[in-house]
């Protein structure tokens, strides 16, 4: 059986890349077990989280009991079930297939099967903020109403990840389900005078200057300047002196090369003349983030999908690099991203940011700990297996 070795123990459903168990790491938390069925995400996860069990399969041919059995971990020692399920099916973008025909949309039903017949703790489970409309927000009630009839108290909360030290806009949403007490929203630590927002210079200006279809993966930093403490965080546990990698940018064709020249910071497709866009039959469909160029002083607008979005470079004439999109999801430069380049930008675009989901874990583990404290009699803020982990959270240190 699993043996506890610092903090409170989590599995991961839908693990991706590994943004949600990275956040819920370095506040403390051990992940036992992650899921993710995709070939790509899963050889960057095992690279990332090597200690942590990686079962490579749709979790809709899964036993939760069996699987934990054959891992080898005792249900009962399981503090919470973790997960970010697949968002493109709710995001208000989606334009087509923003349904509950969509049988994507239907996953959170596996994550129920698996709360049912493990009974954790705690559940968190995260997605876009537009999980609440989509067909009236009856998927959120679906998973309420499920949850509160097993016995958990339910708290749903919308956070900004730009609000939590990400140098992005993004909202996303949690709903977070205990068997005992309650969690609320972390209180956000960003966006005030006395710390303002991470911007997009603060994330990516130390990074190379690349070109447009640059092919060579690993590349030094930039020489010169000195180092946000945003850039010093991302750095820390890379060596001096040692490449990093993540720097291939899509190569792009001579006409989109050509809309590139015309926007301006702030701007995005409106700024490209009309000849120029002939090729779309419906420039209203267009939405703002299409061929939307960063500000170097402002955090980033979402990162999403690359070919859909097409973010661009602040004073550069090309798309994002993958470690710049890691950069603004709070990825640390030791995090490898592992595939063909569009697989790898479609990992770091689906992510949930590490430093968002800290936020959220620490509050969890932080009621974790009070109440193990309370049964034992104690009285402190914060238990010892929690104070045991600083040292694995010491190498990314809060901004």
């Amino acid at each position: 059986m699993l043996q506890r070795i610092a903090g409170p123990i989590a599995i991961d459903l839908f693990a991706g890349a590994g943004g949600l168990s990275l956040g819920f790491e370095t506040a403390g938390f051990s992940i036992a077990l992650s899921v993710e069925k995709a070939p790509h995400a899963a050889a960057t996860y095992r690279r990332n989280h090597p200690d942590t069990i990686l079962v490579e399969e749709d979790i809709r041919e899964i036993n939760p009991e069996r699987c934990l059995a054959n891992a080898g971990i005792d249900p009962a020692k399981i503090d919470a079930l973790i997960c970010g399920l697949p968002c493109q099916g709710f995001s208000e973008s989606n334009r087509r297939t923003r349904n509950l025909e969509n049988p994507r949309n239907l996953l959170y039903e596996d994550v129920l099967r698996f709360v049912r017949d493990i009974r954790p703790a705690h559940v968190v489970v995260e997605n876009v903020a537009g999980m609440q409309t989509m067909a009236g927000g009856e998927v959120i009630c679906r998973i309420v109403d499920t949850c509160t009839n097993l016995g958990y108290s339910i708290s749903t909360f919308e956070l900004n990840a730009v609000e939590f030290g990400v140098p992005q806009i993004r909202r996303r949403l949690f709903i977070v389900g205990c068997l005992d007490g309650e969690v609320k929203a972390p209180k956000s630590t960003h966006g005030t005078d006395a710390r303002p927002p991470i911007t997009v210079r603060d994330a990516i200006s130390d990074l190379p200057v690349l070109r447009p279809g640059s092919a060579l993966e690993m590349r030094h930093y930039r020489k010169g300047g000195g180092l946000s403490s945003y850039q010093r965080q991302m750095r820390r546990g890379v060596p001096a002196g040692q490449m990093v990698s993540g720097h291939r940018v899509t190569k792009s064709s001579s006409i989109v090369l050509e809309r590139f020249r015309h926007i301006k910071p702030g701007q995005n497709w409106e700024a490209i003349p009309v000849h120029l866009m002939e090729n779309y039959k419906n420039r209203t469909l267009c939405h703002t983030g299409l061929y939307y160029r960063l500000v170097w002083d402002e955090p980033s607008k979402v990162v999403g999908n690359f070919r859909k979005n097409m973010l661009i470079h602040p004073s550069q004439n090309r798309g994002l690099s993958v470690r710049e999109a890691a950069r603004l999801q709070s990825f640390p430069d030791r995090y490898d991203i592992l595939g063909p380049m569009g697989a790898q930008q479609q990992q770091v675009a689906d992510a949930v940011p590490p430093l968002l989901a800290r936020a959220v874990a620490r509050k969890l583990a932080l009621k974790i700990a009070g109440s193990a404290w309370v049964q034992n009699g104690q009285s402190t803020s914060e238990s010892r297996s929690i104070r045991r982990s600083r040292t694995r959270r010491a190498a990314w240190a809060s901004v």
